[in-house]
């Protein structure tokens, strides 16, 4: 941030701060001596929302309205579409991403995501799917393809502890 304030380009430039998935334990990391994924279930390739779940914080003066805040499902596929539309460029035909300008800057007409899916090869395979406020998760799906769907109601149980 000085560094844009000292070109001059701070006051026009959107910044955006996230990630595209939770805290890893690669390396030696240990997620929970931080408390990293802030009380959620999950890490990084879990399909749990302590994996999946990112802040997503932007900055944008005269764009965005400081200290706003909103409760939009998206997901890290977002940003190319929200970049294309940004800059002009020509629209992503195969994308499942949407773009989150008017999200970001207050405007009617957000595109909303019908439901989420995630899957990953490892640990015998998950996947995951979200609609709403509802959110399944089917771990070793590879190995088990009949294994036993978890759900989760997720604005009672954002921690993914109660399995309905």
């Amino acid at each position: 941030m000085d560094r844009l304030k000292a070109l001059g380009l701070d006051k026009n430039t959107l910044v955006i701060f996230t990630s595209d998935n939770g805290p890893h334990t690669e390396g030696g990391a240990d997620p929970a001596f931080f408390n990293s994924a802030g009380g959620l279930r999950g890490v990084k390739r879990d399909l749990y929302e302590g994996g999946i779940r990112e802040p997503f914080i932007a900055r944008w003066p005269g764009r965005i309205k400081a200290g706003s805040t909103n409760n939009f499902q998206g997901a890290f596929w977002d940003i190319m579409p929200t970049l294309a539309k940004l800059t002009n460029a020509p629209s992503i035909p195969y994308t499942d991403g949407v773009s989150l300008l008017p999200t970001l800057t207050g405007a009617k007409g957000q595109q909303q995501h019908l439901y989420f899916y995630w899957e990953f090869h490892e640990a015998g395979g998950r996947k995951a799917v979200r609609q709403g406020k509802w959110k399944a998760v089917r771990e070793h799906a590879g190995k088990n393809p009949a294994a036993t769907v978890e759900l989760y109601n997720l604005p009672k149980d954002q921690a993914e502890t109660k399995n309905v």
